[in-house]
């Protein structure tokens, strides 16, 4: 199991950690090769595109207070009496929300009672991005039939996400499309293990032995990766063109884009996520920052230490409010 590292690295090991080398390229080449590592008896059959859609159409939507309340706040115009009101609508959020507002990081922990009270502290911002979050986490409460671990998975999407945040701001880009991009990136990967759970199962062998993962490894053992598989079931749950195309290209950025997109800023947050120590049971290795990101978003002249930082501290508050 992966572990957060117990505080920030330093400016440099980072950059180490993000940097393209020659072991991150052959790693990347060996991870087609890796299920020979695999006994073939452990190699489940492909799966099919029929199978892949009829299973993605079988996905619950998302729950109907959470759909209104963040088309409301996508809006701008919602008021905190608005919001409060649509958040009474689902009990379990409602309860989620009164945590996190109770918590340390907010430092009023026992005196936040009403929906109201809950959403004045939060702040319309903070709220859409928890909101997003639990949604997800309620959609995929509990994969079946897998040994997926949840907690690895949530601590790693939700500091994928602070950190997409952290990035887009420093470029100008939309902050809160940039976390909801981030938050989902991975969701591939739950479907995956909700409904292909002997090949998810391989895939975690695989990580657990060592054998280099990656995308590649999971369209030998799968014929299909987790990058496609979510965007499909974010085209499923209509959500925004530019989420969609963020799940689909978070590892394969486009090449000729002239300043940092949101692809990037997702591509390179996953890395970042990787460095501090929340990685992937999949793919312990995790990835590298491809040069042409790498040079649109401009990482030597951000302040990684203080992104860590901040990464860090939302991710505990965060995943102990949700009980991720």
């Amino acid at each position: 199991m992966s572990t957060a590292l117990a505080g920030p690295p330093c400016t440099e090991t980072l950059m180490a950690a993000l940097r393209p080398g020659p072991l991150a390229a052959a790693l990347q080449e060996a991870a087609g090769d890796a299920a020979h590592g695999l006994a073939s008896a452990e190699l489940p059959p492909p799966v099919t595109p029929a199978q892949l859609h009829e299973r993605v159409a079988q996905l619950p939507p998302l729950p109907e207070a959470v759909v209104a309340m963040v088309s409301t706040l996508d809006e701008g115009k919602a008021s905190i009496r608005d919001v409060a009101g649509l958040l009474q609508r689902d009990q379990a959020l409602t309860a989620r929300v009164l945590r996190l507002a109770n918590s340390a990081f907010y430092g009023v922990p026992g005196r936040v009672a009403s929906a109201h009270d809950a959403v004045n502290l939060i702040g319309l911002r903070s709220l859409r991005s928890l909101v997003a979050t639990a949604a997800l986490a309620q959609s995929f409460a509990q994969p079946r039939a897998t040994a997926l671990n949840l907690g690895v998975f949530w601590r790693h999407t939700v500091a994928v996400a602070f950190a997409a945040r952290s990035l887009a701001a420093a470029h100008a880009l939309d902050e809160e499309m940039a976390y909801t991009a981030g938050l989902l990136h991975d969701v591939g990967r739950l479907a995956l293990a909700a409904h292909f759970p002997q090949a998810h199962g391989a895939l975690l062998q695989a990580g657990r032995q060592g054998l280099p993962g990656g995308r590649r490894l999971e369209r030998r053992l799968l014929g299909t990766d987790h990058a496609e598989v979510g965007a499909i079931v974010a085209e499923h749950w209509h959500l925004p063109n530019p989420v969609v195309v963020v799940i689909a290209r978070h590892h394969h950025p486009p090449e000729a884009a002239e300043s940092a997109t949101l692809v990037d800023i997702v591509h390179v947050a996953d890395a970042l996520a990787h460095g501090l120590g929340y990685r992937h049971e999949e793919c312990p290795q995790g990835p590298r920052v491809l040069p042409a990101p790498w040079q649109r978003v401009g990482l030597e002249r951000l302040p990684l230490e203080d992104i860590a930082t901040q990464v860090q501290a939302a991710v505990a508050d965060t995943c102990t409010a949700l009980g991720l």
